[in-house]
């Protein structure tokens, strides 16, 4: 895979879905999700699909910029779980509720996830793990 400009910072490919954006990095997508949507397991499918184009076999991170407030259905992470190259999951947020709740979703994903303050922190921390 290539990196649009030959800059691993540059996107590589951006996606709007009706849940919110996606964009694909080289090892790495970040989304931003839209406020008031819930993210659950037949809402989570696009992003899957997408993972799945991009990412094929290569272990790669899912970053999610909580800017918006909207809910979470930890019963999604069964379905995120079966992605064997999914390494890590990063959540950037500075809200007190999402730090919470990201408590309690770790108990529903089997596999490394952390909360930050800045998407640079969530990159590096993400990157550990590929």
């Amino acid at each position: 895979m290539q990196i649009a400009n030959g800059n691993s910072n540059s996107h590589i490919k951006k996606y709007t879905l009706q849940i919110g954006k996606v964009e694909i990095y080289e090892n790495y997508m970040l989304a931003q999700l839209n406020e008031g949507i819930t993210l659950n397991i037949e809402s989570v499918g696009e992003i899957i699909s997408i993972a799945h184009t991009h990412f094929p076999t290569q272990p790669f991170a899912y970053i999610t910029i909580r800017k918006n407030s909207y809910a979470v259905d930890p019963m999604l992470y069964l379905k995120v779980f079966e992605i064997e190259n999914l390494k890590a999951i990063a959540i950037v947020s500075d809200k007190f509720i999402d730090n919470h709740n990201v408590k309690i979703e770790k108990h529903f994903f089997n596999k490394p996830m952390n909360i930050f303050k800045t998407k640079e922190e969530a990159i590096i921390w993400s990157k550990t793990y590929l």
